[in-house]
């Protein structure tokens, strides 16, 4: 029994992040330490929250490479609207994220009308969409948002007593990453979306004899990456009260390295939106236990990276061992 629990994906994640934050604990002096760890989370969420997509898009055995970008993008849209164009910010703010939608919907109308691979498309679009942000911007970064926007990312919900007069505080941008959370899980365990994504990333040509529109879903797919991407840039843009045309660089891989360790094989098939809540919280709290112990940022990302590379590899000797679930 304890090893059919340990072969689950989540199970097994959730055990290696249990004896990862033991282990900082116990060896690292001040890791320990809920406020610190709160403040950490809230770096978290804009990652989290696109990792939900990439999952889709990944177990279709597609990519998306321009998330970063498509961020920078949606919040120069934002800024330019508030500041320039004299808009409200919500509506400003709308119009960021269908911005995000409009870039991701190109996206996917290119590599799945167009027969384009998806690396190769995002891979073009992520200096696209970059350029297109410098352009509008012409570089210039774009601060004085009102307190009330910032406090989307930088605002406490409420507050939690350890103890005494010390208190750790929840920041609100969580409650934006465990909505996505669960609207994804739901997605992909509860309804065709996610039965008919699974399909394509095992076999797309079956799935189109079985009457799938494989294309139509993974624009969808993409889209809804695009607009997930504008949402998260208000948070992005809230937590640095900035927003820039060269925000966001590197983005895409810290997302991809979520969902892969997160049990999603690169290749496409099974996918577990949990899972990739795990890996978020693997690699965030591996990132705070490696900076606390004054590891170099150099080389906290080879540890990272070597991580992905390890958990790709395991990930297909899995679903080779499990025909095809990981």
């Amino acid at each position: 029994m304890i090893r059919a629990i340990l072969l689950r994906r989540e199970s097994a994640l959730l055990l290696a992040l249990a004896l990862m934050f033991a282990g900082f604990a116990l060896f690292v002096d001040g890791f320990f330490d809920w406020f610190n760890l709160f403040e950490r989370s809230r770096y978290w969420v804009v990652p989290g929250m696109i990792a939900v997509p990439m999952t889709f898009i990944i177990a279709t055995s597609g990519i998306d490479l321009s998330v970063g970008s498509m961020v920078a993008l949606s919040g120069i849209v934002l800024g330019l609207l508030y500041q320039d164009a004299g808009m409200p910010l919500v509506l400003a703010g709308i119009c960021a994220i269908l911005a995000g939608g409009a870039a991701g919907a190109f996206n996917g109308g290119v590599s799945s009308y167009l027969r384009v691979p998806p690396l190769v498309v995002t891979l073009a679009t992520m200096a696209l969409f970059r350029g297109i942000a410098m352009g509008l911007s012409k570089a210039d970064p774009i601060r004085d948002f009102p307190r009330g926007f910032q406090w989307i990312s930088q605002g406490d919900a409420f507050r939690v007593p350890l103890g005494g007069t010390e208190y750790a505080y929840v920041p609100v941008p969580l409650f934006a990453l465990i909505i996505t959370i669960v609207v994804g899980s739901l997605i992909l365990r509860k309804t065709w979306i996610g039965r008919f994504t699974e399909c394509i990333g095992e076999n797309e040509t079956a799935a189109e004899f079985a009457a799938i529109r494989t294309r139509r879903l993974k624009l969808g797919l993409y889209a809804a990456s695009g607009l997930v991407c504008g949402l998260a840039s208000l948070f992005h843009t809230a937590l640095y009260a900035t927003a820039k045309a060269d925000t966001a660089m590197g983005l895409e891989l810290e997302v991809i390295a979520c969902v892969v360790v997160g049990g999603t094989r690169i290749s496409g098939g099974d996918a577990s939106v949990i899972g990739t809540l795990l890996g978020l919280l693997i690699i965030g709290i591996l990132r705070y236990g490696l900076d606390m112990a004054g590891v170099d940022s150099e080389n906290i990302v080879i540890v990272v990276g070597a991580l992905l590379i390890v958990t790709a590899v395991f990930n297909e000797w899995m679903a080779g061992r499990t025909g095809g679930k990981t």
